[in-house]
């Protein structure tokens, strides 16, 4: 019976060491929480894809400034930050902390789309109008 007290006390000092090792390592972190008003979304944090709505746990990440988007690395450009700020937001974490973060995805995603596609457009235009400037110029000379 003692030896059968003893391997109990053993195991119970063993699995609070374990176990109290675990909640350390994951004191070092903060959590974010993403939610949003769309099924099926797709979230990105710091850039990297961390799964779609919706999510089963908080996701753990360093303490400090963090930007939590739906909007695919790829294509954000500074022009798509300014104009979707419900999009993109950058938030604190702090440490041992869990964070909230909503994203209203309805209607801006067509949105993204569309800026994405006027930035293109801009883009194309202007690199014309400088190749019709240089080809006048070498005419006139």
């Amino acid at each position: 019976m003692i030896r059968l007290l003893n391997i109990v006390i053993i195991y119970i000092i063993f699995s609070t060491k374990l176990f109290s090792s675990v909640d350390n390592e994951l004191s070092e972190y903060g959590f974010i929480e993403i939610k949003t008003d769309s099924m099926d979304v797709s979230f990105f944090i710091d850039g990297f894809y961390v799964g779609n709505h919706p999510l089963s746990a908080p996701i753990p990440v360093l303490p400090g400034f963090h930007e939590v988007s739906y909007i695919p690395p790829e294509i954000q450009h500074e022009k798509l930050r300014d104009n979707l700020t419900e999009g993109i937001k950058r938030v604190y974490v702090a440490k041992d902390d869990t964070l909230e973060v909503f994203l209203f995805y309805d209607h801006y995603l067509s949105q993204v789309e569309t800026l994405h596609k006027e930035m293109q457009l801009q883009n194309y235009i202007g690199i014309s109008l400088v190749a019709i400037l240089l080809f006048v110029m070498f005419q006139i000379f």
